[in-house]
């Protein structure tokens, strides 16, 4: 307009749309500068180099506008967070991308943490001319999620300790959810199944492929009768697990129930029983072996028994003076019989026991007893063989070797055994090679074959008393279990080396070498000179009446004066009315046993009375010692050994 002239309508309409623009711009402003100051977030605008241009105030920070602007942030906070947040301004600036990050300020007195959201303000050139920061109070927020951290941490630690306490037990936890058919599971399940832990849970499909066919009707069942009806369950089953084999688990479950009954979940612990199985069935072998030992020491005992009553018998039959030279010949014959039993009774008479260990050992030659049973043998693997126009050959690889503590005649048995148990696996012919070696860890024995080999039942079985392949007819399965005992008595040891279906097997036994030093023990525990050969006053005390009888007809061709009874009882009896020289006692008796004889003969009398005891059994020099005992004798026992005993007296 010029001066003087008069306002159009249009430069006055536009006057008052200026206004009225200008006062609506000013509302705004002052509704937004109410809407930021009402606002909990602190709200500041910043230069690029990070002076405060603008706050909005909130009351709850208890600073005002004037507190601020024209600061900058060094002068507000403390070393630390000014550098954080100068560095995010200069990241935004250069950047133009927002920037959020966590700063623990001191705010009021307190540690307090807070949010910072900064974002760029660019003009018309994309430049950026000032920055915006949002500041939020988190610290309600961040002390939870610390807490949240913390309880994590303590629940993974936990989780460790109980992942590490499960692997120790081999015992793992799981869960089933019957309507996805989908489980949860330890990480000790993944290992007992064989499973990658990586790859998730394994599905109940892939779960059936690992079960025992033979038993997998069983862990199905199990578990639709636990879903259905809510019936828990503790089973046994086998699994296969790939490039480790057969194992044995016991799996237990209790479902869960919702407020209708109705099964929602089934919780579980799965444990390897493996190694427990194991040990189940080492400790079923070693009760039946104890078992069989027991028993073969009673019989044992009664065959000695009736051996006595045969030796004595016959030699009384051979004191008379009319026989023929053939008969006293047959007759001989019988007693060398006797002997032999006598020694395969004592063999059975150790079966499994090691109370009455046996004594009579020495120094022996692997090697020799090797050949000589090889010797014995040749019967079954030369003559009988070639009759049915078959072969077995044999050959020896055996190397100079110390010689090893043993009893000669249980060593014998357990090779020749060996040889035979090889000779029987080639009913067709074949070949044995038996080589000796002497190694760092004792000798070594192996005896191998090409035979029809064993199967792995077979294997496991091979030692255990009664098992045969043969049938009953042909063996009675304590050919083997005799060599397996006879071997761990004297500190050795025999295992199947190996052994194929058709491929034949070796059998390796190692003995322990043997000290130079050793204490050889007789049969007479004392051997001196002879001392008296007057007439001795003998009683016998024996609760078999056959046998005390035949002592007395035993006795009548010695010069000695004897009296037999057949209890203690009569014995001590006996003795306070009788002068005495000698008593001879056996072990097992009802009510008072003779080693109990022998203790209150030596209190009462002192050594005016010598005391032999009288048994089947190897008298250990201890037990002797302990009960006063001055002599032994072995059942079956000869007359000559009888006067051999009484010369020693």
């Amino acid at each position: 307009m010029t001066p003087n002239t008069e306002p159009s309508y249009q430069d006055l309409q536009k006057l008052v749309n200026e206004l009225q623009l200008e006062r609506k711009l000013k509302r705004s402003e002052e509704r937004f500068n109410l809407l930021l100051k009402a606002s909990e977030d602190m709200i500041t605008i910043h230069k690029p180099d990070g002076e405060y241009l603008y706050y909005n105030g909130p009351t709850c920070y208890a600073i005002t506008h004037k507190d601020v602007v024209g600061k900058m942030p060094k002068d507000l906070f403390d070393d630390e967070v000014s550098d954080q947040l100068l560095k995010a301004f200069e990241k935004v600036e250069k950047t133009g991308q927002s920037e959020t990050l966590e700063v623990l300020l001191d705010w009021l007195g307190e540690k307090r943490w807070f949010s910072e959201y900064i974002y760029a303000i660019k003009n018309t050139k994309g430049e950026v001319v000032e920055l915006v920061k949002v500041c939020r109070d988190i610290h309600k927020r961040k002390i939870a999620e610390q807490e949240i951290e913390k309880k994590n941490k303590k629940l993974n630690e936990l989780n460790n300790t109980l992942n590490q306490a499960q692997e120790l037990a081999g015992v793992g936890s799981w869960v089933f959810n019957p309507s996805s058919l989908q489980s949860e599971w330890s990480k000790e399940m993944f290992r007992i199944w064989g499973f990658n832990y990586d790859h998730g849970t394994p599905s109940l499909d892939l779960i059936n492929t690992r079960v025992h066919p033979d038993d997998l009707a069983l862990f199905n069942s199990s578990l639709e009768k636990a879903i259905l009806t809510g019936l828990a369950f503790d089973i046994e089953f086998r699994i296969r697990v790939p490039e480790v084999g057969e194992k044995v688990i016991r799996s237990i479950s209790k479902p869960i129930l919702g407020i209708h009954g109705e099964v929602i979940s089934l919780t579980g612990a799965t444990q390897d029983i493996t190694s427990q199985k194991e040990f189940e069935k080492a400790q079923i072998k070693h009760q039946r072996l104890k078992a069989i030992g027991e028993m073969s020491s009673s019989i044992s005992h009664d065959f000695n028994n009736s051996l006595q009553q045969m030796m004595g018998n016959l030699e009384i039959i051979k004191k008379q003076t009319n026989l023929s030279s053939t008969t006293l010949e047959r007759l001989n014959s019988i007693e060398s019989i006797i002997d032999y039993v006598a020694e395969r009774v004592n063999v059975l008479q150790q079966f499994g026991d090691a109370k009455h260990d046996h004594k009579m050992t020495k120094l022996i030659n692997l090697n020799t007893m090797i050949e000589e049973s090889l010797i014995e043998s040749r019967p079954l693997w030369k003559d009988g063989m070639e009759k049915e126009g078959l072969s077995i050959t044999i050959t020896k690889d055996l190397e100079e070797v110390p010689e090893i503590l043993c009893n000669r005649g249980e060593l014998k048995s357990a090779i020749y055994n060996l040889i035979k148990n090889s000779i029987e696996a080639m009913p067709k012919g074949g070949a044995i090679t038996i080589k000796t070696r002497l190694k760092p860890n004792g000798l070594f024995a192996t005896f191998t074959d090409t035979g029809i080999g064993m199967d792995e039942e077979t294997k496991q079985k091979v030692f255990t008393p009664f098992f045969s392949t043969k049938g009953f007819q042909l063996g009675r399965g304590l050919g083997m279990s005799g060599v397996y005992n006879t071997i761990k008595k004297y500190g050795g040891d025999i295992t199947v080396k190996s052994s194929e279906l058709g491929e034949g097997t070796t059998f390796e036994m190692v003995f322990p070498i043997a000290k130079s030093e050793v204490s050889k023990v007789s049969k007479v525990s004392k051997e001196i000179e002879p001392k008296n050969k007057e007439p001795l006053d003998v009683l016998w005390v024996d609760d078999d009446k056959m046998i005390t009888e035949n002592v007395l007809d035993l006795l009548a061709f010695t010069n000695h004066r004897g009296h037999v009874v057949n209890s203690v009882k009569e014995a001590m009896a006996y003795l306070d009315e009788n002068e005495c020289d000698i008593v001879f006692t056996d072990i097992g008796m009802p009510e008072t046993n003779g080693w109990e004889l022998a203790s209150a003969v030596r209190k009462k009398f002192g050594n005016k009375i010598k005391i032999v005891l009288v048994s089947g059994w190897s008298v250990q020099e201890k037990d002797k010692e302990a009960y006063g005992v001055d002599f032994t004798l072995q059942k079956p026992f000869s007359l000559s050994s009888l006067e051999s005993l009484f010369l020693n007296v």
